[in-house]
């Protein structure tokens, strides 16, 4: 009994060690479409001097022409946000990394 008992404890110690141990589906990275939306995002006079480098989270949809959508950004710089729907809004990508009709979450570091 005590053998018994002691075989069904390491199993389900090893049970646990290899479910924690399982890997978890990585993210893709996007590198290429990244890369083009960067691109896109040059900086120019029209944002204006910024105080400090800022992150905006700009949330975008591709349509069946491979063309990006905005659909919403985070910052609270109003200039900012309409600079990145004017540079971004309806233009195609290159790159066939992302889905279409598929929603993606992309970070935009501008520096000041």
């Amino acid at each position: 009994m005590k053998k018994l008992m002691l075989s069904v404890v390491l199993t389900f110690i090893v049970g646990i060690v290899f479910v924690s141990a399982k890997e978890l589906k990585p993210k893709k990275s996007y590198l290429r479409a990244n890369q083009e939306i960067s691109n896109l995002l040059i900086p120019s006079s029209a944002v204006g001097e910024l105080e400090s480098p800022v992150v905006v989270k700009v949330k975008i949809r591709i349509t069946a022409n491979n063309e990006i959508v905005v659909l919403e950004t985070n910052s609270s710089i109003s200039e900012l946000n309409d600079y990145i729907i004017e540079n971004l809004n309806y233009q195609r990508l290159t790159s066939s990394d992302l889905e279409i009709d598929k929603e993606y979450v992309f970070d935009v570091n501008f520096k000041s």
